[in-house]
């Protein structure tokens, strides 16, 4: 089963360049924006140290706008589609796939009992990460910092919201598109329910990295690489909290 990792710090990618058993890197270059603004076509097609998407060997879309918009540039390259782009049943899939996509993700919203029946034999699982709770553009930081824009913060810098139980929900600011992505305060994580995982036959699992520093990235890669390949011998995850999302319900 191929291991395959996003990664919206480049801190993570490269902590991970080295590890044995990630089949495929999604970096910030390779992932385009959550939100797709008339504005931001330009931004995608011209070359800089933050990345020249056109030039990129794949890339993970997040919107049917971007589909299309690679489809104007005669981009040849591999695109798959995250989970934002629901393929709840054959037909969505079917209509993606025409439209050039190599690799759908299995929605984070079915059950264990739903993906079976789905069949998730061509898209992607994922089995661990912060799960976006919201997309905003209304800045945190601007809110929080008496409405001043930087507009150069690192993407991926982390920035925390709490709740009324004071539960904290990262954020993570995207200032090259000008938006916002606030986390899950836990991760999900399937790392106890790999058996499940194998019998539904997913052509790919998904490690999803966001306010991980290098190191907690590359323990947590091994951790799932070992489990993947079947190491019965993996003690618990290098985390503490984390959900199972819907894959199981409790009555399952």
């Amino acid at each position: 089963m191929n291991i395959n990792a996003v990664c919206e710090k480049r801190e993570q990618a490269e902590a991970l360049t080295s590890i044995h058993g990630i089949n495929r890197i999604f970096r910030p270059g390779n992932i385009l924006p959550y939100v797709f603004r008339n504005g931001d076509a330009q931004s995608l097609c011209s070359k800089s140290d933050k990345g020249d998407y056109l030039s990129q060997p794949f890339l993970l879309v997040r919107n049917l706008d971007e589909i299309g918009f690679l489809r104007e540039q005669g981009y040849d390259g591999e695109i798959y589609a995250d989970h934002t782009l629901y393929t709840y049943n054959k037909a969505s899939r079917e209509m993606l796939n025409s439209l050039g996509v190599s690799a759908d993700t299995a929605p984070l919203e079915l059950t264990y009992r739903e993906l079976k029946e789905r069949s998730t034999e061509g898209s992607e699982l994922m089995i661990y990460g912060r799960v976006p709770m919201m997309i905003s553009a209304g800045c945190v930081y601007r809110n929080s910092h008496n409405d001043k824009c930087v507009k150069d913060i690192e993407r991926g810098q982390d920035i925390v919201l709490k709740d009324r139980t004071d539960t904290d929900f990262p954020v993570l600011c995207v200032c090259r598109y000008c938006y916002n992505i606030i986390l899950n305060s836990v991760p999900l994580s399937l790392h106890g329910e790999m058996d499940r995982v194998r019998e539904i036959k997913p052509a790919s699992v998904r490690l999803y990295f966001t306010t991980e520093n290098g190191k907690e990235t590359a323990e947590i890669a091994k951790y799932f690489i070992a489990l993947v390949n079947g190491d019965t011998c993996a003690q618990a995850p290098p985390y503490d909290a984390f959900t199972k999302g819907h894959f199981i319900k409790r009555t399952e």
